[in-house]
């Protein structure tokens, strides 16, 4: 297939991959370096753990990288070729501009599937595997930031531990105050020992002489007590970045049938209450049901933002090389850096925040994401559409 191919796009392919492979290279390695430091900003984590995570942060920093990469490539390599007049001479011996940009149409339509695939099955697991290596991680910062410190807080899952030394494994006279639901807990206790079960995402806590007071429970002092905490916070469950498309769908059925189901026993019980003039119940348990209808709602707006601005966002690759590469045809220069200005910068820093603003419209269940996650591609397309006439026309 590749000897049936012209001299003239095998040649522009060929430019194409080659500054594509060292511009994806740079921004990747940029960008890894700074998502390790929020990683390890944001979790305690040191240099050489930070490190162990890497294999797993690119590839969550390739479906942004990858369609800005395509996009200052086409407009380097473009803009070269039309500053040195090749686009003039391929237009003087009959060559169409539009058989000039197929190579970067075809490379942008191929990045399109790989970046899909990148965001619906390899993002989620690598980000599995980032929290998994976090957690296994926890137990030697936990320590370490008792040793130093004396105390440990992590308001997010809302667990406070204080503590007067540590022996190895040892905790000598510790206190900890934790959540469960809505209450809060207490343990103090002379020694205590902890053990990080990676896999249920718990920790155990082994006491001697405790005190424990768990409001509307134990309360009272023990030889001994083993206490379970679960390390990610009881009511949350998995963000919508990491679950697969197909996840998704189900789980948006499930809660149309879940929605529908409550509805019809809010309409039981407010007729049953209504038959016993039981008004305080009615509007306690309508007010209930309303509530749990409105907040599994929201998670399902969250969800359906999330399924189409995946398909939305993967296709950028494709509508930034049919824009990028007209444009840089047509204004493009032969210095790189003017094709990076001219182009690059104004496409990128229109794009983006327009994909921000309508995502976090949608997740809010004020517009319809299945048409308004495509209208920052739909201005790519009337923008390249408008370029594209002059270039062939001139």
């Amino acid at each position: 297939m590749w000897p049936n191919i012209p001299l003239l796009q095998r040649y522009i392919f060929r430019e194409i991959l080659r500054v594509f492979t060292f511009v994806l290279g740079c921004i990747t390695v940029l960008l890894v370096f700074v998502g390790i430091f929020q990683q390890a900003t944001d979790s305690g984590l040191d240099p050489q753990q930070a490190l162990t995570i890497i294999p797993y942060v690119v590839p969550s920093m390739l479906p942004f990288t990858i369609p800005a990469a395509l996009l200052l490539t086409v407009s380097v390599v473009y803009g070269r070729i039309s500053g040195d007049q090749e686009v003039t001479a391929a237009k003087s011996a009959g060559i169409h501009p539009l058989s000039l940009m197929w190579p970067a149409m075809f490379l942008g339509a191929v990045l399109s599937l790989c970046s899909l695939i990148l965001t619906d099955q390899v993002i989620p697991w690598s980000m599995g595997k980032i929290e998994q290596h976090i957690v296994s991680f926890m137990e030697d910062i936990f320590l370490d930031r008792l040793r130093t410190e004396h105390h440990f807080s992590d308001p997010r899952r809302g667990l406070l531990v204080t503590v007067e030394g540590v022996e190895g494994q040892r905790l000598l006279h510790p206190t900890f105050r934790y959540t469960k639901g809505q209450k809060i807990c207490t343990l103090q206790a002379e020694e205590a020992e902890i053990d990080l079960d990676v896999e249920g995402q718990r920790v155990n806590i082994h006491a001697l002489n405790a005190w424990v007071d768990i409001p509307g429970g134990t309360r009272g002092r023990f030889a001994e007590v083993t206490e379970q905490l679960r390390w990610n916070h009881a009511g949350k469950g998995p963000k919508a970045q990491q679950l697969p498309i197909l996840r998704m769908k189900q789980e948006l059925v499930e809660i149309d049938q879940e929605r529908d189901l409550k509805k019809q026993y809010a309409v039981l019980h407010a007729c049953f209450a209504l038959t016993m003039a039981d008004f305080p119940r009615l509007a306690t348990n309508c007010g209930q049901r309303l509530a749990d209808i409105d907040q599994r709602q929201g998670w399902a707006y969250r969800l359906n933002a999330e399924v189409h601005s995946r398909y939305a966002m993967s296709c950028s690759c494709f509508f930034f090389a049919l824009l990028g590469t007209p444009f840089a045809m047509r204004y493009g220069k032969s210095q790189a850096l003017t094709s990076f200005l001219i182009c690059f910068v104004p496409i990128v820093g229109a794009y983006y925040p327009l994909m921000l603003g309508l995502t976090t419209q949608c997740k809010q269940g004020k517009l319809d994401p299945e048409w308004s996650m495509w209208v920052a591609n739909g201005v790519l397309v009337v923008l390249a559409w408008s370029v594209l006439r002059k270039v062939i026309r001139y």
